[in-house]
């Protein structure tokens, strides 16, 4: 299953961040150079009793190595239910995270694993993994790199604590086809498209710097 999104022709240039892309552009392809995989999640919300309710995980070529919903053992936050959509009604039959951990360990061991606001998800994934007193050392041992830090260097911050929302890191990277209500997959499509996008726009504005430094020296 190939990605459906893609960024407009124009980079879009953070004037007070333009310092930090080719650095950033150069972290992401080495990122891309380890074959990744990618992880997205949504939860029950974000206190320290929240679980995972829905998660994606695509391979380095952006198929689907494993996606589903997911039914907590706790109630979902109304806050939460209101900006992804899921409910536990309509959870109803999917499976419990015990039911399915032991695939998801079989995937992400010993890849590198690439998330969007990663100490928060690995917190969740810790968190779920105690609400059914699971092991969590095999998350302690993942090698996982955090795609929001990557766009905070690239693109500049959008609030009072250095980071990046993931809206506004793919508003920067001029990324279409992603809403709040999107789904896992679609959030993990569109996280690959602004790293990628970040590269592209390293690169391009080091052509053009290379080009200006020409036209100087002549």
């Amino acid at each position: 299953m190939k990605s459906k999104y893609s960024n407009s022709a124009n980079c879009v240039f953070n004037s007070d961040a333009n310092f930090s892309l080719k650095p950033a552009g150069s972290v992401a392809v080495h990122w891309l150079s380890d074959k990744p995989v990618y992880l997205t999640t949504k939860t029950t919300g974000v206190d320290q009793f929240a679980q995972i309710i829905e998660i994606a995980i695509l391979d380095t070529d952006q198929s689907v190595l494993f996606h589903t919903q997911l039914m907590p053992n706790v109630a979902i936050d109304k806050d939460a239910e209101r900006l992804h959509g899921l409910n536990l009604s309509a959870l109803q039959g999917r499976p419990y995270w015990f039911e399915v951990v032991a695939k998801i360990q079989s995937i992400v061991k010993n890849r590198k694993v690439i998330i969007f606001n990663a100490l928060f998800e690995m917190r969740l994934l810790q968190q779920t993994c105690q609400a059914y007193n699971l092991p969590v050392n095999w998350i302690d041992n993942l090698t996982v790199s955090c795609s929001m830090h990557l766009a905070a260097n690239a693109y500049g911050v959008d609030n009072r604590y250095g980071t990046v929302s993931f809206e506004h890191a793919l508003s920067k990277a001029a990324i279409d086809g992603y809403h709040q209500n999107s789904g896992t997959v679609t959030a993990a499509y569109a996280m690959v498209q602004m790293i990628r996008s970040v590269i592209r726009c390293a690169e391009q504005d080091n052509a053009e710097s290379k080009r200006s430094t020409l036209q100087i020296a002549v």
